[in-house]
């Protein structure tokens, strides 16, 4: 029957000193040596005459983890090599181990086993060599384990309080061999699970959640060498709102700045109520919302759209919150807009020509924009009595915000050509629209 004997978590812990797993994985091992003349003599007699090797190395520590069982220890100035040697352990007494067979001869002062069986009590022992084959005698015999058992999972969270300073939980340990918890906590109960803390006792209290937004908790015991239990049950729980709580910081989106027209817009968590958003800008970065000089404007809604100066290139900007009850946010992140070269708007076209006497009216069709286009702010006719015409060759022109234009005091009788183009806020302007043409009467 096999030696080899299975443990339950709390005898892993209690089979050795253990720490937090090193994650120590893909160490070198050195290979056995193989049986030389005089081996014999060097493991029978460590205190041969003149022996330099007359100690144990010290400080021998073994190192139960996940991936490995760690071994480590002082080494010695006359030791040119250290074999380990390993034995199953069957119980917990100290002669209670199979036979010590050499593991492997290494030149350093520590040693990695990975090729320990998961969950496996093994002895561990080590001795020096020298060049000359001289031996020291063994270290005492130490114990470890590649445990990859997981604690059981926490019993019965429960949220013991929930206020404007967080939520606070509660748990039972669920019997295991957990030596700390980790909280995670979602946004709703399919959403994924975020880690927000970890503790050594049983309660915890989260105080970074959103005001207003209600998670799902779940809480996981971790073993000492980073095994991870399943989760406990999960509980909601929702920090407070009140009228001291400060809305979060607003998240910039977009800020675009299209020749002189500057966009920006946001986003809001909604948990907390907002009346107002202010919006700050300065040369330097981060922008400073504390200075009433950097304030640039006030707004109900998550857009501003405004016309800005040659410099407006030079600034960086950022929004505050304000709640219906005054309390003002953090500021969002400062962000630099995009530039953009103004382009001419698109060009229109007349859809109306009516003749009259000495008059003509014309009707255009409005020229759209959009939110990476600066503003059409008007539209110029162009006039001439000859076809073909274009904007050098124009006898007349005239310039008006809407789209429909009287031309007045004409020559009845005479054939008059138009084209109309658009104008934006940056001073462009389009393409001539087609031509058309009309007769006014006498």
């Amino acid at each position: 029957m096999s030696r080899r004997r299975h443990l339950r978590p709390a005898a892993v812990a209690s089979a050795a000193a253990v720490v937090l797993a090193l994650g120590l994985t893909g160490t070198a091992h050195a290979a056995a040596p193989a049986t030389t003349p005089g081996s014999a003599a060097r493991a029978d007699d460590p205190d041969q005459p003149e022996n330099p090797l007359y100690d144990a190395p010290e400080g021998f520590r073994v190192d139960s983890g996940r991936e490995a069982v760690a071994l480590s220890w002082s080494t010695l100035s006359a030791a040119t090599a250290y074999e380990v040697h390993r034995a199953e352990a069957e119980g917990t007494g100290p002669d209670e181990v199979g036979p010590f067979e050499l593991l492997a001869t290494v030149p350093t002062g520590s040693y990695a086993d990975d090729s320990a069986d998961p969950d496996v009590a093994y002895a561990y022992k080590v001795r020096a060599l020298d060049g000359a084959g001289h031996v020291s005698p063994y270290t005492e015999s130490l114990r470890g384990t590649r445990d990859t058992v997981a604690p059981f999972a926490p019993r019965d969270l429960t949220r013991a309080r929930q206020d404007e300073r967080g939520v606070t939980l509660t748990w039972r340990t669920g019997d295991s061999d957990s030596v700390k918890y980790v909280l995670y906590r979602a946004e709703s109960p399919s959403a994924p699970r975020v880690k927000v803390g970890s503790t050594t006792s049983l309660t915890f209290r989260d105080t970074k959640g959103e005001p207003g937004l209600t998670y799902s908790y779940e809480v996981r015991g971790v073993d000492a060498v980073g095994n991870e239990s399943e989760a406990s049950n999960s509980v909601t729980g929702t920090r407070t709102v009140t009228a001291a709580t400060a809305p979060k910081a607003p998240s910039v989106g977009s800020a675009r700045l299209v020749g002189k027209r500057l966009t920006l817009s946001w986003s809001q968590s909604p948990y907390v109520p907002v009346s107002s958003y202010t919006v700050y800008r300065s040369k330097t970065s981060p922008v400073d919302t504390s200075d009433p000089a950097n304030r640039l404007a006030t707004t109900a809604g998550k857009e501003y759209t405004a016309t800005v100066g040659e410099d407006g290139r030079d600034y960086s900007y950022a929004v505050v919150a304000t709640s219906q009850h005054s309390v003002r946010s953090p500021a969002s992140a400062s962000v630099r807009p995009t530039y953009t070269e103004p382009r001419p708007p698109g060009a229109t076209y007349v859809h109306d020509v009516a003749p009259g006497a000495g008059s003509v009216r014309l009707g255009w069709s409005a020229v759209p924009y959009g939110s990476d286009e600066s503003r059409v702010t008007g539209y110029r006719v162009y006039r001439s009595t000859s076809p073909h015409l274009t904007k050098e060759n124009a006898e007349f022109t005239e310039v008006t915000s809407g789209t429909e234009y009287v031309d007045r005091g004409l020559t009845g009788g005479t054939k008059y050509y138009y084209a109309v183009a658009a104008l934006n806020e940056d001073g462009l302007e389009s393409a001539l629209s087609p031509e058309v043409s009309a007769t006014p009467t006498s």
